[in-house]
């Protein structure tokens, strides 16, 4: 038997409990075939070797929860996250609509209230834009900032209702102020001109490097049909770089059902995944639903749920009818609590429901009562640690001492859950690195706040690594082909440049990937040796 690649003289960190590591490492027809002297023993004048030198070698990255055609559109719009205050923001608006042919759409993303004081308005972006058309997307994804062309272009006046879930931002007159919340943004996105297939898997191709670059090997996407058509045209064509497991929008479920796409149907590189579903909004945008009220409000306020109970349950049962797994956003403990509630009463008379997985994107802030029910029920937690660093003043300020339990890794760990990890790209950066450092230390990238915040859920280096590699392989039905490097497994891997293992927790930040195979083809090599 003649491997292909032989990757030697390293530490290989396999994750799997039976045998952890190992210093070689074959590979032969997109599959591990050995590990150690069997491998080494396996060396033929045409294997390409590549010694490690000391480096370390992982499963690949498996981001559980990112939007890649958001976030490949998305480096090539306005980008307001750089963006410190709302002048700055503006300032960076106006640039790009000088840019823009005649009746192009200024488009972005990335505004938040929280860093910028105050929710923007129409008359803010009126200034920078005149009349051309604007739609920007907040950091969170929850809400969207419009300009009045784009109010005049979609149709909405003083007399538009926003739609259940919504929430349309008015001023002291009663007119539309300038922002929509949760399912009002659907008024506008009907409306607004999308990008073209061919436009969008262009801008997904180009992105696919970056994510190659950063040691991803696969994805769960959680985006709508023309996503899912635009990685099927780049497997077809054979510029697929990684693996996706791709979510079905709950628009879609009917069609989904009827046209018989189920979970773990696909070919090689793309399969169909869950069906996505909304509980409730986000922290950034003060929707996400809560048990108690927000901070500081009088007015008894606590969030916006999107889904009554008896609708989650039948979207539910639907889903596991057609046999789809099911995956439903909650960030608020409210809403957690209201998923883990549907699913449990419609467990007990929908037999098809018991087969399926249920997994709950984000679960920022669980009761501590609601911890165990996670791994009681065999609920998968879907968390990206990335948010927490990113979001614990705000948390802090609006959920108080509940804060203490929010994103909540270590106690969802102890507690028995099966807890995969991801980004939320574009929301967050994509970089696997990056997210493992916040799990571990549980710090932003300037240190803060010092010691962590609230440190006792940190998680240990091998638990984040486990929960991004083999977590995110169990919460895709793919534990049996990959998420541990072990003979007879899909050879999805990443050689970092450096040991992390053997480094302090802060220089995680820094560590780069040095060589990212799929399926046993090298996907990027930076520092292959």
């Amino acid at each position: 038997m003649q491997p292909d690649l032989l990757l030697t003289g390293g530490h290989v960190y396999t994750m799997d409990p039976a045998r952890p590591r190992a210093s070689s490492l074959a590979v032969r027809e997109g599959r591990v075939v050995a590990l150690d002297e069997d491998a080494a023993a396996l060396r033929q004048p045409a294997t390409r070797v590549i010694d490690l030198g000391g480096r370390a070698v992982l499963p690949g990255f498996v981001d559980a929860h990112v939007h890649f055609g958001s976030f490949s559109l998305a480096r090539e719009q306005v980008d307001l996250d750089q963006a410190p205050t709302l002048e700055a923001g503006l300032d960076r608006i106006r640039r790009a609509a000088d840019e823009l042919t005649p009746g192009a759409w200024v488009r972005g993303r990335g505004w938040d209230r929280n860093r910028w004081g105050r929710l923007p308005a129409a008359a803010d972006l009126d200034a920078a834009t005149g009349d051309r058309p604007a739609a920007l997307s907040s950091h969170d994804g929850h809400s969207v900032w419009l300009n009045s062309a784009a109010f005049s272009y979609c149709g909405i006046n003083d007399d538009t209702q926003p739609p259940a879930g919504g929430v349309i931002e008015r001023d002291d007159n009663g007119h539309p102020s300038g922002v929509l919340f949760e399912n009002a943004q659907d008024l506008v996105r009907r409306k607004i001109p999308e990008p073209t297939d061919d436009q969008l898997r262009e801008a997904i191709s180009r992105a696919l490097p970056l994510a190659a670059a950063a040691g991803l090997t696969g994805i769960h996407n959680l985006e709508d049909s023309r996503s899912l058509r635009a990685f099927q045209a780049l497997e077809q064509s054979g510029d697929l770089t990684l693996r996706v497991y791709h979510g079905i929008p709950r628009g879609k479920l009917a069609e989904a059902r009827d046209l018989g796409l189920r979970t773990g149907v696909g070919g090689e590189l793309v399969r169909i995944g869950p069906v996505k579903l909304f509980s409730d909004g986000a922290l950034g945008s003060r929707t996400a639903y809560m048990l108690e009220p927000y901070e500081n409000r009088t007015d008894g306020y606590r969030g916006v749920p999107t889904l009554d109970p008896t609708e989650l349950a039948e979207l539910m049962q639907t889903a596991a009818d057609a046999e789809l797994d099911i995956a439903v956003h909650a960030i608020g403990d409210a809403a957690v609590r209201r998923v883990l509630d549907a699913y449990e009463s419609t467990l007990e008379r929908c037999a098809p429901l018991r087969v399926r997985m249920l997994r709950i994107e984000h679960a920022q802030l669980t009761h501590p009562s609601d911890i165990g029910r996670f791994a009681q029920l065999g609920v998968i937690a879907s968390m990206q640690p990335i948010h927490a660093i990113a979001d614990w003043r705000t948390a802090n300020e609006h959920w108080g001492a509940r804060a203490r339990h929010g994103y909540a890794w270590r106690e969802l760990l102890d507690s028995g859950a099966h807890v995969a990890f991801g980004t939320d790209a574009p929301v967050e950066r994509i970089e696997p690195l990056l997210n493992v450092h916040a799990a571990v230390t549980r710090v932003d990238a300037d240190g803060e706040p010092a010691g962590g915040w609230y440190p006792e859920q940190r998680v240990s280096l091998e638990e984040a690594v486990q929960a991004y590699t083999s977590g995110s392989a169990y919460a895709e039905r793919a534990s049996h082909q990959r998420g541990t490097l072990m003979p007879g497994k899909d050879a999805d891997l990443v050689v970092l440049a450096a040991d992390p293992f053997e480094l302090p927790a802060d220089a995680l930040r820094e560590l780069t990937i040095d060589l990212t195979v799929v399926g046993g083809r090298i996907v990027y090599e930076g520092g292959a040796r």
